[in-house]
């Protein structure tokens, strides 16, 4: 039998985490949550996940921007694909944010509110494409 994909959902609304680590457990993820950017790198960096799913703004405006540049220069996270949620988008409504290598490398931007099939489905995408290359 193969063993679950392990996902980190990094977020600091509880609600959002526990909603959503419920939808994916069901989809035959193991999910482990982080409540904060200094959080998520240590967990992260313990359980070495398979996909990271990653909010923009936590403690600090930023701080997923710049977690997400965290990861890139680990060497053991720099290849582990991130889905990046959040609601920057609509809260600084002139400005789009989208992946880019050098100041958002992630996988996937989707803003929220994003419903749990549609996060489900994505995180499969990511990881079927990370299976193929």
């Amino acid at each position: 039998m193969a063993s679950k994909k392990k996902l980190l959902l990094i977020d600091d609304d509880v609600d959002f985490v526990e909603m959503n680590s419920s939808v994916l457990e069901h989809g035959g993820y193991q999910v482990t949550a982080a409540y904060s950017g200094r959080e998520g790198l240590e967990v992260a960096r313990a359980e070495l996940p398979d996909l990271i799913v990653l909010d923009v703004m936590m403690e600090e405006t930023t701080e997923g921007f710049d977690l997400s540049r965290e990861f890139r220069k680990d060497p053991m996270l720099s290849h582990v694909p991130i889905l990046m949620l959040t609601s920057v988008n609509r809260r600084f409504r002139p400005l789009r944010f989208g992946p880019d290598e050098d100041w958002l490398p992630v996988d996937r931007f989707l803003d929220k509110p994003v419903r749990p099939q549609q996060l489900l489905a994505e995180i499969d995408q990511l990881l079927q494409k990370g299976a193929g290359s």
